[in-house]
């Protein structure tokens, strides 16, 4: 898109690249740097963003002036109640937006101003402990609201690329320009908020309203929350301490998700950060995150997302730092050490940034080495001439304690002060945790100036190098593992560690030092905006011309979407295939790069599968892969893994074994009734080596970062014994009715794991689908939904079991996301719904069938006709007169001839004036049993091979889980079920059911339209109080 003049609007809360004044972080260096290199390559650049008060301050510097616009408002605010007690629930603020100009390198500023806008001119952000005490809180809404009503009236003359930053700011941009040609949208997630942020749903829905915005479908974004008793319950509680999820209630809609709904593209400002938060893969979050409709619409339409990068400024770049006397800056901040000095510059925020942890290891190091010396900043509020606010008093004695070593600035500082320091440094130091960075441009500066990185192995930073092995001929630094945890004493204990490492190879080997420097400011200097900017615009030439940019194998395979791959990839990407299917133990996605069916891999190769699998904590997988193999010897190796003892004193003792753990955690309920692992909360922090906090409450409350939400649960080590188990004591019972606990593997990756505390009340839950579980308009509730993770939970299966051949289920359990077996076609079938294939199937005599035909015909007169033919093809063929009875996809054929042209699994009749029971009746009584007769759907008798029902079908299928009719409960609604519900130990009828099954039926449950499955298994599989 060079040159072709296209009009880019960038819309941010922050955007001062310009002035420090109006930055806050480092949105302002991107938003800023990415419009200046629009402009240059030709492009119309329009930036929204607010005054922040600064009007005054600005025009002492540059030519603004004011616009002919005037836009008389109100923003509607519809508050939450339960978080806004003393505000009217519905209100509304009154405003006057005046915008202003500001030209400058060939960007047009625009600077929104009003009552609101001007607010927090200091910190621009609104503190998060302003929610629900001061309506200034609303600032960010206000900024959505008035800059898009002044984007559709002030630069709505023509054609324009929306380009806003960070979710939060700019949500309801995607929705509102949505049905509007005239605009594009794209939305660049620079930092990692948690996908699960919400906002208050009825706030949202007043404001799509005011803008006459119909859609997205709200309800479609975010799912039902996970069953109460699930171990997906009990995990959503404890990562609530992760900074990685927030739980909300009914009334929210998620921000991310409304973005994802409506945006043309969602940017990210590194590949890793891309990689990372479209799959969370690895984190505590991963499991969460993929049962959230937000990640299938990623994975729907992967072509949406871009790596659009970031970059250091031009002038950082054009500076020279072999020109900067290193000596004179270093006497300058008061350090009186010869060296190495480490060097760390961010805004204030503590866990965001590591810097709990950061000033740990400071104090360890200086503690025992004296000759070396730290420049530490932690901005806070804006820039300018504010004056300096210590935010935290430990991290100030600590520096007042070794004055001359240690240098602490609690200012933003503009460029000149930022490189001279960042040049006078041997090292700099970002131990960021929980993947909430997208680039880090502090890093790249301080590489680029020559400074070699001690960073986190973050997976959003891994374009740093600092990762690699010390001898590695591209690595840059050192690492130390990635953190999801507050005020982590390991990682605390690991940044000394890397420290002291460093400034040993500073001192005994300058040749390894030398090339590390070197190949931190040759990659840092590699990140350029221009290379940025060009990335989105050839990415925003293939939107106009609705071109689609699909994502290549090497980048589904690393996002884990082997599914995805199209076919031209598996066969151009075979051994790339291969290897990721075999690593990750995804049997179907091998078997389709090998081209064969599962059932025809080698036993040494579900062998490896399982493996691998065991290996990642993926033990969901090895017990489908167990199962798929029809190996008992693989599931028995899933025991014992993780055992839970109660005891007579009311203590419970758990014990966890995987040879690959490093740490594992036990989620514990957070009262002090049952404090966890450990006599007290205090006791467990002392084991674990942290000392008393760094962060006071009041300085907690006083920052940027949202506290965690009380989620009820909170994490407990167990201690290791050095041979791959983990014990620990519980002074009262898990939580729920099963153990969770977070297992950390040596690779860094984090996985979830569970054992139900109790043995459910039946091990198999056999559920028909029409009249059953699914509702009259063929959805299963949410309710349902709920109750069937209940029982998942519990350690029980369920089974589907439906009169439907598995040709005509497959797109329908596909939506329900069930992989498991299922009985189809009157229990002719048993089809595997995970691996997609047909595992048996029994064929109806087509001369029996037609002798069938005779018998009825002769007693009841001409009758109409339908077959099932057998797989593959597995088509509906009906005679004409199925009327209104004919559904989407059958065929109908006048001529009878052809039913009987191919293979069938089964026949089926229809009488114009003969109701089913009698027709059935009749059918009966003529074949004498040579036939299996049934009646499911009202007006149809189908007739299969004899012996062929729902009973001997549900058989053979809880025979491969290793399960009886004792095990079972089942569920039903027609005639066809009552083999399923004899066979079954507890058998339950619908109330809609035929008289026929209630009249057999050990229990009548609420109709299908009353969620009556769902009202049993709630009762059957509810939480009780687990008791030694």
């Amino acid at each position: 898109m060079r040159g072709t003049g296209v009009h880019i609007i960038t819309f941010s809360f922050e955007c001062g690249g310009f002035d420090n004044r109006l930055m806050r972080g480092g949105l302002s260096p991107l938003v800023w740097n990415l419009s200046r290199a629009y402009a240059a390559r030709g492009h119309r650049v329009s930036l929204v963003t607010p005054a922040h008060g600064h009007l005054p301050a600005l025009r002492e510097r540059f030519d603004v002036r004011e616009l002919d616009y005037r836009d008389e408002h109100t923003v509607p605010l519809v508050l939450d109640p339960k978080v806004w007690p003393d505000q009217p629930a519905g209100t509304g603020l009154s405003l006057d937006t005046r915008a202003h100009l500001l030209r400058l390198d060939g960007v047009d500023v625009y600077l929104l101003s009003d009552a609101f806008l001007d607010l927090l001119p200091d910190r621009l952000y609104p503190p998060p402990a302003f929610e629900g005490r001061d309506l200034a809180h609303a600032k960010p809404l206000v900024f959505q609201v008035g800059g898009l009503r002044f984007l559709q009236r002030h630069l709505g003359d023509g054609p324009a690329i929306v380009h806003g930053f960070e979710p939060y700011y700019h949500y309801l941009l995607p929705a509102v320009l949505a049905e509007d040609d005239r605009f594009r949208t794209v939305s660049t997630v620079a930092a990692n908020a948690p996908v699960t942020q919400k906002v208050y749903r009825p706030q949202v829905e007043r404001l799509l309203e005011l803008f006459g915005v119909r859609g997205p479908d709200l309800d479609a974004l975010d799912g039902p929350a996970p069953a109460e008793d699930s171990p997906m319950a009990t995990v959503a509680r404890a990562l609530a301490g992760t900074r990685m999820h927030v739980e909300y209630g009914p009334d929210h809609v998620g921000v991310f998700p409304l973005v994802v709904a409506g945006a043309d593209l969602v940017d990210f400002v590194s590949s890793g950060q891309r990689d990372h938060y479209v799959t969370w893969q690895d984190t505590p979050f991963e499991a969460l995150f993929r049962s959230l409709p937000v990640s299938r619409r990623l994975r729907e339409r992967p072509d949406r997302l871009l790596a659009g990068g970031c970059g250091i400024s031009d002038s950082w770049l054009a500076r020279d730092p072999g020109a900067v006397d290193r000596a004179a800056v270093r006497r300058s901040l008061g350090l009186t050490v010869p060296g190495p000095v480490f060097y760390h510059a961010a805004r204030y925020a503590v866990h965001h940034k590591g810097q709990l942890e950061l000033m740990r290891a400071v104090r360890e190091v200086l503690a025992d080495d004296p000759e070396v010396g730290f420049v530490i900043r932690c901005a806070t509020g804006g820039g300018g001439d504010a004056p300096a606010v210590a935010a935290n008093a430990a991290f100030q004695r600590l520096a007042d304690r070794y004055p001359g070593r240690l240098y602490l600035d609690w200012r933003l500082a503009d460029e000149d002060t930022l490189f001279a320091q960042a040049a006078c440094a041997d090292f700099c130091v970002f131990p960021s945790k929980f993947e909430l960075d997208g680039f880090l441009i502090a890093q790249a500066e301080a590489m680029a100036c020559g400074a070699v990185p001690i960073a986190t192995a973050q997976r959003v930073t891994s374009h740093f190098g600092h990762q690699r092995p010390l001898g590695d001929p591209a690595a840059t630094g050192f690492s130390v593992p990635g953190s999801f945890r507050d005020d982590d004493a390991g990682l605390a204990r690991a940044l000394a560690e890397r420290i002291r490492e460093a400034a040993t190879v500073f001192r005994t080997e300058p040749d390894t030092y030398a090339r590390l420097s070197r190949n931190a400011r040759r990659l840092a200097r590699s990140f350029t905006w221009a290379r940025s900017a060009d990335l989105r615009l050839t990415a925003y030439d293939r939107l106009w011309r609705g071109e689609r940019a699909q994502p290549t194998a090497g980048e589904l395979v690393e996002w884990g979407w082997l599914e995805a791959l199209p076919p031209a990839a598996l066969a151009g990407h075979r051994d790339l295939i291969v290897r990721a299917a075999t690593e990750r133990g995804d049997d179907l996605a091998l078997a389709r790069a090998l081209g064969c069916g599962t059932d025809e891999l080698e036993p040494d190769t579900w062998e490896r599968l399982f493996a691998s699998a065991h290996d990642r904590g993926d033990f969901v997988r090895c017990a489908e892969l167990a199962r798929r193999a029809g190996r008992p010897d693989l599931q028995a190796r899933l025991a014992n893994r993780f055992r839970v003892f109660g005891g007579p004193d009311g203590t419970w003792r758990v014990r966890y074994t995987h040879p690959r753990a490093d740490r594992v955690e036990l989620v514990a309920e957070a009262s002090p009734a049952a404090p966890g692992a450990g006599p007290d909360a205090a006791a467990a922090a002392a084991a674990e080596g942290t000392p008393g906090p760094l962060e006071s409450a009041t300085e907690t409350l006083a920052s940027d970062e949202p506290a965690p939400a009380p989620g009820g649960a909170v994490l407990r080590p167990l201690a290791a014994d050095g041979r791959g188990g983990f014990s620990g004591t519980l002074d009262g019972p898990p939580v729920a009715s099963h153990a969770v606990a977070m297992v950390t593997l040596r690779s860094g990756r984090v996985v979830w794991d569970a054992v139900p505390t109790r043995a459910p009340a039946f091990r198999l839950v056999a559920t028909d689908l029409d009249g059953t579980l699914l509702r009259s308009d063929l959805t299963v509730s949410a309710r349902t939904r709920r109750a069937l993770e209940r029982v998942a939970a519990a350690g029980a299966h369920h089974l589907v079991v439906t009169g439907r051949p598995a040709v005509a289920c497959r797109h329908l359990l596909g939506t329900l996301g069930y992989r498991g077996l299922a009985v189809c076609g009157q229990g002719a079938q048993l089809y595997d719904a995970g691996a997609d294939r047909l595992l048996s199937s029994q064929s109806l005599d087509r001369d029996l069938a037609r002798d069938v035909v005779a018998k009825v015909e002769a007693e009841l007169g001409p009758v109409e006709l339908g077959i099932v033919t057998s797989p593959p093809e597995s088509r509906f063929k009906v005679t004409p007169a199925f009327g209104e009875r004919v559904r989407h996809g059958w065929d109908v054929t006048a001529d009878r001839e052809l039913l009987w042209s191919a293979p069938i699994d089964k026949l089926i009749l229809h009488h114009p004036d003969v109701d089913e029971d009698r027709l059935a009746a009749v059918t009966r009584r003529l074949t004498g049993g040579e036939v299996t007769v049934v009646h499911s759907v009202k007006g149809m008798v189908e007739v299969l091979p004899a012996g062929t029902d729902k009973g001997t079908g549900v058989a053979r299928a809880a025979r491969l889980l290793g399960l009886t009719g004792a095990d079972t409960v089942a569920f039903g609604d027609m005639p066809n079920d009552i083999p399923l519900l004899s066979w079954a130990a507890h058998g339950v009828a619908v109330a809609n059911a035929h008289h026929d099954l209630r009249a057999m039926a050990d229990e009548i449950a609420p109709g299908n339209d009353e969620d009556g499955v769902a009202s049993v298994l709630e009762r059957l599989f509810a939480p009780v109080e687990v008791r030694p």
